[in-house]
């Protein structure tokens, strides 16, 4: 039954004063911070936990190898554009696709270069800033020149490529469809050398890579002068560094690029390249 006697009311309750409130807020805060520092946020890219970039290349002269000068041209690159916004570069140098699978498969390494662009590379992976070019063509002997214009004008030419390098995407799409027929090797040098013994016609090549392997390897020094770059060239193409495709990769690119607008990168490269 209830009672007909009215409810007592409920005490007033006042709320904590102004300065409890401050004391909670600066305890609540000083808690958060010691969970933001005992747990990193998982998001954020490693870049920022870490001083130190790790890449992979390959032997490539004079653009990349271990027994360089500055580990090459293209490295000397890409440490001076990290190091202008306070990161190291470590590089590891292993055979071309070896380099690109310890990348690509995850792991303590988070880019590869130098690397051409091309769709392929770029459904796989972050490319950077370009950190410089180099003109990309034909060798040939020099007694048994090929003019060309046009790509299909190579039709029944035996060209040599490196196995796993990209060039370009109408050279390799021809190759893809059986258009044009090529030659693998695992090497530039090897690819200069099947050249000089007439097993191929012509063997796809940067320039620059072309004319260090003639001057440092005794056997093509010999034959200089039986070897030449065609005068046509497939492309000027730039050099880059493949990141992992991640949000990581993406903080590396950009942390690449604000390093290359803070120095001479051409000034670095021909210095490098003797030029």
């Amino acid at each position: 039954m209830q009672s007909s006697f009215p409810t007592r009311p409920e005490p007033f309750r006042r709320s904590p004063n102004r300065s409890s409130r401050r004391g909670v807020l600066r305890l609540t805060a000083v808690a958060l911070a010691v969970l933001a520092l005992a747990f990193p946020v998982l998001s954020t890219p490693a870049v920022a936990q870490d001083k130190t970039i790790r890449l992979t290349s390959l032997d490539w002269p004079p653009f990349s190898g271990d027994t360089l000068k500055d580990k090459g041209a293209a490295v000397a690159v890409v440490r001076a554009a990290f190091a202008a916004v306070g990161y190291s570069v470590d590089v590891a140098f292993y055979p071309w696709n070896r380099a690109v699978a310890q990348v690509k498969d995850g792991g303590e390494f988070q880019g590869y270069f130098p690397e051409y662009a091309g769709a392929e590379v770029e459904r796989d992976f972050t490319l950077s800033v370009p950190l410089g070019s180099s003109p990309l063509g034909f060798a040939e002997r020099t007694a048994a020149p090929v003019s060309w214009t046009n790509l299909s004008d190579l039709k029944g030419k035996k060209i040599g490529v490196v196995d796993g390098y990209v060039n370009t995407e109408d050279l390799d799409g021809r190759i893809a469809k059986g258009a044009l027929h090529a030659d693998k090797a695992n090497s530039d040098l090897t690819n200069l050398k099947k050249l000089l013994a007439e097993r191929i016609d012509l063997a796809v090549v940067d320039r620059a890579v072309m004319k260090d392997l003639i001057r440092s390897t005794p056997q093509l020094a010999e034959s200089a002068d039986k070897l030449r770059f065609n005068p046509t060239i497939l492309e000027d193409k730039t050099l880059h560094i493949a990141f992992r495709k991640d949000a990581n990769g993406q903080a590396l690119a950009k942390l690449f690029a604000e390093g290359m607008a803070k120095i001479d990168a051409k000034a670095i490269l021909a210095r490098a390249l003797g030029e």
